[in-house]
C-alpha cells in the first residue's frame, strides 16, 4: 500500500511516525504476525487454508480472539506500558465490538502491526491505528517473554 495510502487510512502514523518494515504478503494477517507466525493466516472461519487454535471458539468475538491468544500463554492486563521480559499485543475493535486488528509490542516498546495483506510496519503508540478501519483498542494482553 503506498505511504500516502497508509496515512490516508491511519492518520495518527502521519503524526506519530512508523516505517514500513516488510512487503506486502497475503501469506498471513495482523493475528497471526501478532503470533510470531508468517506462513499462515489466522480466522475463526475455518475456512480451507486458514488456522485458529483448537481450544478457542470458532467464531468473531473478542472473547474468542482472547481465547486464541491465552492458548500462546497471554493473558489480559491492563495497559501498553512497557514492562522487562513482558510481550503485549493490543487488541482492536470496531464500534459494534468486533474485533479488527491486532499488534504487538516490540521489546523497544515500539509496536509492529501487519496491515491486511499489505505492508508490516512499525509504530511508536498502539492507539495510531485508532480511527475509522481499525476502531479502537479494547483490550492489552500479556506474557511472559520466552
Amino acid at each position: 500500500m503506498p505511504r500516502v495510502d497508509i496515512e490516508a487510512s491511519f492518520p495518527g502514523l502521519a503524526t506519530g511516525g512508523y516505517r514500513i518494515t516488510s512487503p506486502p504478503s497475503n501469506d498471513y494477517n495482523c493475528a497471526a504476525w501478532a503470533a510470531g507466525e508468517t506462513h499462515r493466516w489466522w480466522d475463526p472461519s475455518l475456512q480451507e487454508g486458514y488456522y485458529w487454535p483448537t481450544a478457542a471458539p470458532s467464531m468473531q468475538s473478542m472473547p474468542a480472539l482472547i481465547a486464541a491468544f491465552a492458548t500462546l500463554g497471554y493473558e489480559p492486563c491492563a495497559n501498553s506500558e512497557l514492562e522487562h521480559a513482558v510481550e503485549k499485543l493490543a487488541l482492536f475493535a470496531d464500534a459494534q465490538g468486533w474485533p479488527t486488528h491486532v499488534a504487538r509490542q516490540l521489546p523497544s516498546g515500539a509496536w509492529t502491526s501487519k496491515l491486511g495483506p499489505s505492508e508490516d510496519i512499525e509504530h511508536q503508540t498502539a492507539e495510531a491505528l485508532e480511527g475509522v478501519l481499525y476502531g479502537k483498542v479494547v483490550q492489552f494482553l500479556r506474557r511472559s517473554s520466552r
